[in-house]
């Protein structure tokens, strides 16, 4: 990759980003963890392991009108200050408090990725667009990969408020470092910008492209709703299932740094998808991903777990490109900004359902028997693949 080609937004944007995520993803993916400390129902985790992406469905529509409205950078920044707040809340260790933290999670999401597509989409050009995307999301990669590990010896060594204070001390970095190098350079007042959102017509012709482009979308938006189910299903699931079956911290952190791996790989799966069609890859991934679904299910060994686990998020996440890039053919350009929103409200819409899956069928029979949930799935979507294919 020639990176002299790539804006310098973007490499200053990737720096900030990985350091807003280094600090939180040495914890994320042990939260549910740290809620059994608090509540005693598995359901209720569910639902709070759910609450960042129930924030976003109300959120990722109007936030994209508010960053046009208000400017990215000023939309970034807020949502920069606002992840101090989350690791505040869980260093109380206060229910009520890790309730607030999560749903701050969804509103800082909303507002930083909101902000940040459109700000690296805009830097970029024909002739580099690919590669300023990819740079704008390493530094987001390499935190979900390293974060991970550092958190697990913390947390066996410190406990839980280590890895709490290093998100603090982490996205006070990013603020400095965002105010530093990108600055501030909002196209109107923020306030202003808010108040603008409640009386604007551009959410009724969102809803009429909607209506009128519906029969061309709605397959690759439930494919997206379906994939998004599963990949969320185990934020909950995973971490439930390797504490059951005696996993060390350290060694659930590797596990969990090294399922991040696969997301760089993406744009590999990208270009399978352009050569053998979207819906093909989908239903080939799909029927794969079942039966490593089902023998998670049935495994009771800390490593076996952890390979199906590898390979069970290998096809999930391969399915991401194929189906957003169908829906993107399905699009007409002269709105795909507009759309876009819904194509997130779908994600957000199965990403909340996937984790209170989990946590119900868990609550009636067993963690383990939720990946047979999960592996039902998978089956949905293959059948549906299979089904439109003989339409074609």
């Amino acid at each position: 990759m020639d990176f002299d080609r790539v804006p310098q937004i973007a490499k200053y944007l990737s720096l900030v980003y990985m350091l807003t995520w280094l600090g939180a993803s040495t914890v994320w993916q042990f939260l549910p963890l740290f809620f059994e400390q608090h509540i005693s129902s598995v359901f209720l985790i569910g639902v709070l392991t759910a609450l960042p992406p129930l924030v976003c469905l109300l959120l990722d529509i109007p936030m994209g009108n508010l960053v046009q409205r208000a400017g990215e950078t000023t939309v970034i920044f807020i949502g920069l200050m606002l992840h101090l707040t989350p690791g505040l809340f869980y260093l109380m260790g206060i229910p009520l408090f890790i309730i607030l933290g999560r749903a701050m999670e969804g509103v800082v999401k909303s507002m930083v990725w909101n902000g940040g597509w459109t700000l690296s989409l805009r830097s970029g050009n024909e002739s580099n667009e690919s590669q300023t995307q990819s740079v704008f999301l390493l530094g987001t990669n390499l935190a979900m990969i390293v974060g991970p590990i550092i958190g697990g010896v913390l947390i066996a060594a410190k406990g839980f408020e280590a890895t709490f204070a290093l998100w603090i001390f982490t996205a006070w970095l990013a603020v400095l470092t965002f105010y530093l190098y990108v600055g501030l350079e909002g196209k109107k007042g923020f306030l202003d910008s808010m108040e603008d959102l409640f009386h604007r017509k551009t959410y009724v012709d969102d809803f009429h492209h909607l209506e009128d482009n519906w029969n061309r979308i709605r397959l690759p938006l439930l494919l997206i709703f379906l994939q998004s189910i599963i990949f969320s299903f185990f934020w909950l699931a995973v971490p439930l299932l390797l504490n059951d079956v005696g996993a060390s911290y350290e060694l659930m952190g590797v596990v969990f740094g090294l399922a991040a791996l696969p997301s760089i790989f993406q744009y590999l799966f990208g270009e399978w998808a352009d050569k053998i069609g979207y819906l093909k890859q989908v239903s080939v991934l799909s029927i794969l991903l079942i039966p490593a679904l089902g023998l998670m299910g049935f495994s009771q060994s800390v490593f076996a777990i952890g390979g199906l686990f590898l390979i069970a998020i290998l096809f999930t996440n391969g399915i991401t490109p194929a189906a957003h890039a169908f829906y993107d053919s399905r699009v007409p350009d002269s709105i795909e900004g507009e759309m876009t929103g819904f194509m997130e409200f779908s994600k957000h819409t199965g990403q909340s359902i996937g984790p209170i899956m989990a946590g119900a069928v868990a609550s009636v029979w067993s963690i383990s028997a939720s990946f047979f949930a999960a592996a039902f799935i998978a089956i949905l979507i293959f059948i549906t693949c299979i089904v439109n294919l003989r339409k074609l």
